[in-house]
Formats: structure tokens, C-alpha cells, sequence
């Protein structure tokens, strides 16, 4: 091992990260994935725009697809909470210099990916009739829905893999790698789906595959990254290097956060049967304004992405000080960007989801939820970041509470109050939904600020590695 080897697998944190501006770090961190998330948004407004292309005066196509998203979120939920363990685990042990347990991390991952891609393609094959009627599906909305959901299937091979290597890459600090997985998974997805819809003619069929091809691109690019050692972390293919021990500390962090996520998943469930007890355009406007959500809260995933690396690897070293700064200049950059962003949605909603519906309910669901929900989401960037935070020191359990108490305990009771009992409608559900943001972030705040005050103290400590 030459000298510069030796001396990258010393310190393998990015330039910046234990010392001098914060602000400059976080941007140089959140840039890439805010840029690949662009390129992710702007595939679900062109997927949307094709599928919707198919029929614009039946909605049950968008509808049915969107009908289904919460049971496609459930298996998102595993691969993303696989992700953020890794992330965590490579950021502190970066911060720990604890190279016995980076260069353990892929091999223990990719056992956790496999298990999940089996798991997931049994449960669809054996269940997936049942589950899609469930989501309250019936008629043509069921089978737009169904056929999604069968063809999207083999994505769970590349999703589950792809994000343990993602993991890596994120806890490093190397999001140009993840930027650029994001953004030729977006492309591929992109051009091929006039192809399948239209040339082909598989409808919503063709737009699940064009997803599948897509994260199969995305998988290929962050193994080549691998296999090209443009990671510090290797991957030497060894049985050896299976620890049971690291697959419990991935699973440790990384399933409280999945748990969160299927909290969420199941109260979109009971969500959309609200809204469709209600008016079944108000779900096809409930799915379109779902895509394009993300256009305000892109802010909030970069930032928190980059929230995780930054105090995962300075908790490691115990700078709290540092850790305290990152949050602060985080809450404030992401505030200011996300109100920017959502009064630009509220002012161009009623121009756009007219490309995507020739029916005026629908427009006129989707323009007054844009207005109602999008300067909420100050709120929820507030507790993206903070769900981070703690993601980030090894404490998984906060986080998961707080998604908890956003969705079930708050959001879900209110809505359900608010059309059952006073009559408010689909108002209601939106206001529901505000409800739950406001007050979980206002505990998020308070918690973190605890947390951030007991380890300065050194009263307690952050979940070594």
C-alpha cells in the first residue's frame, strides 16, 4: 500500500468538515443531492405528464398509480432506512477513525440488500391482489394500479442493493456520486418511457419498467464507482467480511427510521380512502400534487442528507460545538429556500396542473391544496432536519417518535376530526395534515436543543460505534 493510500484511509472525512464555515460545507454536501433530486422530480413530472398522456379524460390512470404508492412506499421505506444506517455507521466511524468496522460495512450491507430484495418479491407475488384492493382500489383504478405494481417489482433487486452503496457514499461526504447515480437513473427512466407507454403500448406498464431499467442504470453506476476504488471504503467481495455485529448496527439505526417511514406509508393508506370517501378526483389531484411536493421539499431532504454526514462525523470526534452551529445554519438556509419555493408553487400551481388534467375538480383539488399545504412545509423542513440530527448521532428512537407523532397520533386523528365530525371536507384532510407538521416540529425543536445541551455537558454521550 503506497503512502498516499495509507494516508487516505487515515482520515477520510471531506476537506472542511471539523472546521471553518459551516455554511459552505452544508452546501457543498447538499448541492449534488439537491441536483440529483431535481433530476428525480423532474422524472416524476415527465412520468406523470406520459402516464396522464395515456387517457387525459380518465383519471384512474393517474389515480390508480397513485392509489398504490403508499404499498410501493412501505418497500422505499426498508431501502431508505438501510441507507441511512450505513450512512450514520460510515459517517461516525469516519468521525471514530474506526477503519475495522468501514472496511466491513458493504459486504454486511449487501447481505441486509438481499434479504429485503427476496422478502419484498415474495410478498408482492403472494399478496400483491390482496394488498392493491386494500388500498381501497376498485375497478379500473385496481387495474392500472395492479399492473404497476407487477412491473415495477424487479426494482426492488436495484433499489435495495443500490442504497447500501449509497449509504457509503453519503457517510463519506461523496455526494457527487450519489448526484450523479440519481441523475442517470432519472435520464434512462425519462427516455424510455414514451417508448414503453406509447410505442409499445404497455400504458402504466411501460412507465414501471421504464422506473425498473432506470434504477438498474442508477445500481450500475454506484457499483462502478466501487469497483474502481473511487470510494476510501472497499469492497473486497469476502465471506469474511460479513459481520453479524455491523448488520446489527446498520439494522439498529436503519429500522427505526423504516418503521417511520411504514408509519407513514400505512397512514397515506387510510389517507387515500379518506379522500376518496370524499371524491375520487380529489385523489387523482391528491397524486398529482404528490409529485410535485417535492418541488419544495427538495430543500429539506439535500440539507438533511448532508445533516447526517456533517454531525455523524463530528459527533464521532465529539465536536458538539460544531454540531450545534451545523443545525442552527441549517434551519436557517433551508427556511428561507423552502418559503421562496412555496410561494413560486402557490403563484404558478393554476397554470400547471392543467397540463396534467383536462378535468376542472381535479385543477381545482390540487391549485387549493398547493395553496393550502406549501408554506406549511417550513415546518416540515424543520423536522426533516432534526429527524437527521438525531439519525446522525446513533439515536434512531427520537426520530422514529417523531414521525410517529406527526402521522398517526396528530395528522391522521385531526383529519379524520376535522371531515367527520365538522364537516370540512377535503379542507379538512389538508388541514390535518398542517396540523401534524406544526406541532411535531415544534417538539423536534425542543428535543434536539436537549439533546444538543446533554452532550456539550457530556451528560450523555452519542452511540459509539
Amino acid at each position: 500500500m503506497n503512502e498516499e493510500t495509507m494516508e487516505l484511509k487515515e482520515d477520510r472525512s471531506t476537506n472542511g468538515m471539523f472546521e471553518g464555515p459551516v455554511l459552505p460545507l452544508l452546501v457543498k454536501l447538499s448541492l449534488p443531492i439537491l441536483a440529483g433530486m431535481f433530476f428525480q422530480l423532474l422524472y416524476n413530472i415527465v412520468d406523470t405528464f406520459f402516464v396522464s398522456r395515456i387517457d387525459l379524460a380518465n383519471p384512474a390512470y393517474v389515480g390508480g398509480v397513485g392509489l398504490i404508492f403508499p404499498l410501493v412506499f412501505l418497500f422505499i421505506a426498508l431501502g431508505n432506512g438501510m441507507m441511512i444506517g450505513t450512512s450514520s455507521l460510515v459517517a461516525r466511524a469516519i468521525g471514530e477513525k474506526n477503519h475495522k468496522i468501514l472496511d466491513r460495512t458493504a459486504e454486511s450491507g449487501l447481505v441486509i440488500g438481499m434479504i429485503l430484495t427476496v422478502v419484498t418479491i415474495g410478498v408482492i407475488l403472494l399478496w400483491g391482489e390482496d394488498l392493491v384492493q386494500r388500498m381501497g382500489a376498485e375497478g379500473e383504478y385496481y387495474t392500472h394500479g395492479y399492473n404497476y405494481l407487477m412491473y415495477l417489482m424487479p426494482a426492488a433487486l436495484f433499489i435495495f442493493m443500490g442504497n447500501v452503496f449509497i449509504g457509503i457514499l453519503q457517510g463519506e461526504g461523496l455526494m457527487k456520486h450519489v448526484m450523479n447515480s440519481m441523475i442517470l437513473g432519472t435520464v434512462v427512466n425519462i427516455i424510455l418511457d414514451p417508448v414503453f407507454i406509447f410505442l409499445l403500448k404497455l400504458d402504466v406498464r411501460g412507465a414501471a419498467l421504464a422506473t425498473v431499467l432506470g434504477q438498474a442504470a442508477s445500481f450500475v453506476y454506484v457499483l462502478g464507482v466501487f469497483l474502481k476504488n473511487r470510494s476510501t471504503i472497499r469492497v473486497e467481495w469476502k465471506i469474511r467480511n460479513i459481520s453479524r455485529e455491523i448488520m446489527g448496527k446498520i439494522i439498529s439505526i436503519g429500522l427505526p427510521q423504516s418503521m417511520a417511514m411504514i408509519l407513514m406509508a400505512v397512514s397515506f393508506m387510510f389517507f387515500n380512502r379518506l379522500v376518496v370517501s370524499i371524491d375520487p378526483l380529489a385523489l387523482t389531484a391528491f397524486s398529482l400534487f404528490g409529485r410535485f411536493e417535492q418541488i419544495v421539499l427538495m430543500p429539506a431532504f439535500a440539507l438533511g442528507a448532508a445533516v447526517i454526514t456533517i454531525v455523524g462525523q463530528n459527533a464521532g470526534r465529539g465536536n458538539f460545538d460544531r454540531c450545534g452551529r451545523v443545525m442552527k445554519t441549517a434551519w436557517k438556509t433551508g427556511i428561507l429556500t423552502v418559503l421562496v419555493l412555496a410561494l413560486g408553487m402557490i403563484a404558478a400551481a393554476r397554470y400547471i396542473y392543467p397540463v396534467f388534467s383536462e378535468i376542472p375538480a381535479v385543477v381545482d383539488y390540487a391549485v387549493r391544496q398547493t395553496w393550502t399545504l406549501e408554506l406549511f412545509y417550513v415546518f416540515a423542513l424543520v423536522g426533516i432536519l432534526n429527524r437527521n440530527f438525531f439519525q446522525g448521532i446513533g439515536y434512531p428512537v427520537p426520530a422514529f417518535i417523531l414521525t410517529l407523532l406527526r402521522t398517526i397520533m396528530i395528522s391522521l386523528p385531526a383529519s379524520y376530526i376535522l371531515v367527520l365530525v365538522f364537516g370540512m371536507g377535503i379542507e379538512g384532510v389538508w388541514w390535518g395534515l398542517n396540523i401534524g407538521g406544526v406541532l411535531s416540529a415544534c417538539c423536534s425543536l425542543v428535543w434536539v436543543r436537549i439533546f444538543l445541551d446533554r452532550l456539550k455537558k457530556g451528560t450523555m454521550e452519542i452511540r459509539r460505534v
